[in-house]
């Protein structure tokens, strides 16, 4: 059997006694470079930092994360990585992390409740100083155990989150579905398809309230005006798998517009559509929901419910850095409210 061997240019990284040693100090000066540079000569800790420069060393933060407690680490954990809303947000989040000396790790639970507890207990064991989180589903039993493990965390756009139990940030996911439901009803659509993910998933669940609204404070019943169409994940593909469900009954039966919880299902709808020779909006109107980049660059553009994607992960962190700095902090919900984008993928009906 054989055994592995090092590759030739391979060699043990320079730990802090070698350090030492190239710089004619004690391990206690080196240390004292890294974490209390203000207690060492200006010369001795030039000689010291030069010696680290030679020898390329990198400091080993996991034991000083053990005798502290916690890492310079936060965890973002999301419902899908591929999904750009949440490219925007850890941006937002990693910036405002990057002020603070912290790095974000992103994980991605891919919409699963034992993928979300594994990546969270992930953390745990991992020492990391805070997270947050988009939860799956209404079950905060996952946080309220991450919370025990004495890792705080800040609840990512879910708005119900109970203040004595959490931090949250959100977007008025029921206004936004409000919007985008007057916004079609004004066109004239009395028929509309709500193309959503599971139920489980509270912000869909909102949006779907808001739309019904839309219809109801417009005098139109909105158990016989709106169908909807349950999909397992919130992804292009379900987008367009979906197109067949939502041309069923022929045109005279069929929807007229199609809202979708988010833009990504929007995205692979209007691809479905497009392969089946049906035009947007002329055929059937799409609105979608989020405002990725790539809603503006398609043809035609998408209209959508922006949500400020940066602002949620930026003020995620924010609150997230004030537990660090104070334990006995009082937690907050915080609320966005999302806008209407109107392009070109919407329009009047005509009978």
């Amino acid at each position: 059997m054989s055994t592995a061997q090092p590759h030739p240019s391979a060699k043990r990284p320079a730990g802090i006694t070698e350090v030492a040693r190239h710089a004619g100090v004690s391990p206690g000066t080196v240390s004292n470079v890294l974490n209390r540079p203000e207690r060492v000569a200006g010369p001795t800790r030039a000689r010291v930092e030069a010696a680290i420069a030679e020898l390329d060393y990198v400091r080993n933060s996991s034991g000083s994360s053990l005798r502290s407690g916690r890492s310079d680490a936060v965890g973002l954990l999301v419902l899908d990585v591929t999904n750009p809303f949440f490219t925007e947000v850890a941006r937002g989040m990693e910036d405002e992390a990057a002020e603070a000396g912290l790095a974000v790790l992103l994980l991605n639970s891919a919409e699963s409740g034992t993928r979300q507890r594994r990546n969270l207990r992930l953390l745990a064991e991992q020492r990391a100083a805070g997270a947050v989180v988009m939860p799956v589903d209404d079950d905060l039993s996952d946080l309220l155990w991450l919370h025990r493990q004495g890792v705080p965390w800040v609840a990512l756009d879910r708005g119900d989150v109970p203040e004595d139990v959490g931090c949250s940030v959100s977007v008025d996911n029921h206004a936004g579905g409000l919007a985008a439901g007057r916004h079609l009803v004004g066109l004239g659509h009395e028929r509309v398809t709500f193309l959503t993910g599971p139920p489980a998933i509270e912000q869909v669940r909102r949006r779907h309230d808001g739309l019904r609204d839309a219809f109801t404070e417009s005098d139109l019943d909105p158990d016989g005006s709106i169908s909807v169409i349950e999909l397992p994940q919130l992804n292009p593909e379900q987008g367009e798998r979906a197109v067949d469900a939502a041309l069923a009954g022929g045109p005279r039966q069929r929807s007229t517009a199609v809202m979708c919880a988010n833009d990504q299902l929007a995205l692979g709808f209007m691809k479905g559509l497009g392969r089946r020779g049906l035009r947007v909006p002329d055929d059937i109107s799409v609105i979608g929901y989020d405002n990725v980049d790539v809603a503006s660059l398609v043809h035609p553009g998408l209209t959508t419910v922006a949500q400020p994607k940066y602002e949620l992960g930026r003020t995620a962190m924010r609150l997230l850095r004030a537990q660090l700095d104070d334990p006995d902090h009082l937690h907050q919900r915080l609320l966005f409210s999302p806008e209407l984008v109107l392009r070109g993928s919407t329009a009047a009906h005509r009978p």
